[in-house]
């Protein structure tokens, strides 16, 4: 029975391992498109012509966001990591998506406002985020050893 749980635990890891960097690689994806925008529709101003206050407003709530996504996905990471709910894929999945929302805020911000550096400054917190929060397997052996 242990052999086909840590079978079972070896394939979702594996899963979700893939999730996580398609995911990273749509990050980079993303980077792509700004630089394409960059260089088709040079000078690309953003498609919406926003005042310097409201550009610095909207900087400064999705820096808003991009922090409060770090505290929910420790929230998360907590929430699925006790003993009682060990649904480490699911948890996995979320904060992958957390991680990527980060990147989007970016990509939506240089497409307000045609910044590059916006969106830069969000893809390296959100590859930040990719770095801290990535499963590691050890810890999933270690957390469903502590289950049984």
């Amino acid at each position: 029975m242990k052999e086909e749980a840590i079978l079972n635990l070896k394939k979702s890891y594996l899963a979700v391992n893939f999730i996580g960097l398609t995911l990273i690689v749509t990050v980079f994806v993303s980077a792509g498109v700004v630089e394409l925008i960059k260089r088709f529709f040079a000078p690309f101003s953003g498609v919406a012509q926003l005042s310097k206050d409201t550009l610095n407003l909207l900087r400064y709530v999705l820096a808003f966001l991009a922090l409060a996504d770090f505290f929910l996905i420790k929230l998360i990471q907590r929430k699925y990591a006790a003993p009682a709910s060990l649904n480490l894929p699911r948890a996995a999945v979320i904060t992958f998506g957390l991680c990527e929302a980060v990147a989007l805020y970016g990509l939506a911000l240089f497409l307000l406002a045609g910044h590059p550096l916006d969106f830069y400054i969000f893809m390296a917190i959100s590859l930040l985020y990719f770095y801290l929060f990535f499963p590691k397997y050890d810890k999933w052996e270690k957390l469903l050893a502590g289950n049984k």
